[in-house]
């Protein structure tokens, strides 16, 4: 698959799209300020003044237009990599997400900022073990940029936490990438520090502890966390520390759970970053069950490449009205062995399940024409498309994965999340995970 210049073009479209980005995010905010906003100790979400309605719907549909072609690209140079491994286009994966980062991050601050008396929450019974290793497998590539490696230190495998998933990692991942952001990058280091990440929990208290060896405390951090959550920008224009953006992502939703986010010198240097927050508790058996991503059907050990042919073929349907997207997806897809139909919106979908006597999963775009992903799904699930509508299992798969959207999804019947751009090691796992769920491993 020839692709000329990609790296330089990738490059190019995410340094574009942040930069646009950004600064209808600071335009908006300035708006905001001029309305009469004022920042109040000690609470950061204290008193937040949501934006007029014309900035937030063109802050969202920025958002979304611009990640859109972006996960295009980057599912390019996953593609590339699969066929033939390159460091540069490793590197500039890397980068990439890391720009997507910042991206998600400006949205939920957005979010949390002109929809805090409203956030939906979609409570369930979270496994806290599962949920911090898979922080850790999602940051070890940050982590790594700045020589750092995540080593986890668990309480047990059995407490259960009654969460709003999203909610609960945003804290999580948020208050990690902070500390790992503010740790400067002047070269890539050939020799890696361990960061710890531990928690512990007793009665309804959550105890997090980040401890980067790294790390330097400011002695402003609280206010500087105050003026990014905000966003202001000063007199001076001065640049805007990443670190405390996501902080102040990570700190207002603490306050939303009666918790709070406390930072200080580590022994022998560092930085020691509590997060203390309140939920309600259980505890579970030790769960058998492989969580999704645990099954591996290739013979002898995890195969080394995301693409190769699945041992079992399924028959799937991908709901997408970009047509880039649906050509990396059929590409992919077809690589990995499997049938693929394609819908783009979601009454072509209920007209596809409507006819099929047999269809195994469903790729479900959210944002699309006619009909979107959650009507559609929640159509599916009323049985407005027959009996196997009910119950196959949906993915949604999304470009505009902001807080709380997964919880959104679950209610509708939706059975996995994808964000965009779909990592195609995530999507083998989900397809995995409805092989062994259906019990079609006997057949291979």
């Amino acid at each position: 698959m020839p692709f000329e210049n990609t790296e330089n073009l990738i490059l190019l479209v995410l340094i574009l799209a942040v930069s646009i980005l950004v600064g209808v995010v600071l335009w908006q905010r300035k708006q905001m300020r001029s309305a009469g906003s004022e920042v109040k100790e000690p609470a950061v979400i204290e008193d937040s003044v949501r934006g007029d309605t014309a900035s937030n719907a063109l802050f969202a549909t920025l958002s979304h237009e611009l990640r859109t072609p972006l996960n295009g690209l980057l599912g390019i140079a996953q593609i590339l990599n699969e066929e033939d491994p390159n460091e540069d286009v490793v590197a500039i994966e890397g980068c990439a997400r890391h720009m997507l980062a910042v991206l998600g991050t400006l949205v939920n601050l957005s979010k949390i900022q002109t929809e805090w008396d409203d956030l939906p929450e979609y409570r369930e019974w979270v496994n806290l073990y599962e949920l911090m290793r898979q922080v850790q497998k999602d940051m070890a590539f940050r982590a790594g940029l700045r020589g750092l490696k995540i080593e986890l230190q668990h309480q047990d495998k059995t407490t259960r936490l009654r969460a709003d998933e999203d909610h609960l990692k945003a804290i999580i991942e948020n208050a990690l990438l902070g500390s790992i952001e503010c740790v400067s990058l002047t070269e890539i280091p050939n020799r890696k520090q361990t960061l710890q990440l531990s928690w512990e929990s007793s009665g309804q208290d959550v105890k997090i502890v980040i401890v980067n060896p790294l790390e330097k405390l400011s002695a402003t951090r609280r206010q500087e966390v105050q003026d990014a959550f905000h966003l202001t920008t000063g007199e001076n224009h001065a640049r805007i520390k990443m670190e405390y953006l996501y902080w102040a992502v990570s700190t207002a939703l603490l306050e939303r759970y009666h918790g709070a986010m406390y930072a200080q010198p580590e022994n022998g240097g560092g930085v020691n970053t509590c997060l203390s927050f309140e939920m309600e508790q259980m505890q579970a058996s030790a769960s058998g069950e492989l969580p999704v991503g645990g099954l591996s059907l290739e013979n002898g050990t995890k195969a080394p490449k995301a693409m190769p042919e699945l041992p079992v073929r399924l028959s799937l349907i991908v709901a997408e009205d970009d047509p880039i997207a649906r050509n990396l997806m059929s590409s992919v897809l077809h690589h990995m062995g499997q049938d693929v139909r394609f819908a783009t919106n979601g009454r072509e979908v209920l007209d596809l399940v409507s006819q099929s006597t047999d269809c195994d999963l469903i790729l479900m775009d959210i944002d699309m024409p006619i009909m979107d992903g959650v009507s559609s799904t929640l159509a599916l699930r009323n049985g407005e498309a027959g009996e196997l509508g009910s119950h196959i299992p949906i993915v949604a798969v999304t470009a505009f994965s902001a807080l709380s959207d997964q919880g959104k999804f679950k209610r509708a019947g939706m059975n996995y999340f994808l964000p965009k751009p779909v990592k195609l090691k995530n999507l083998r796992e989900v397809l995995l995970d409805v092989i062994r769920k259906e019990r079609r491993v006997a057949e291979v």
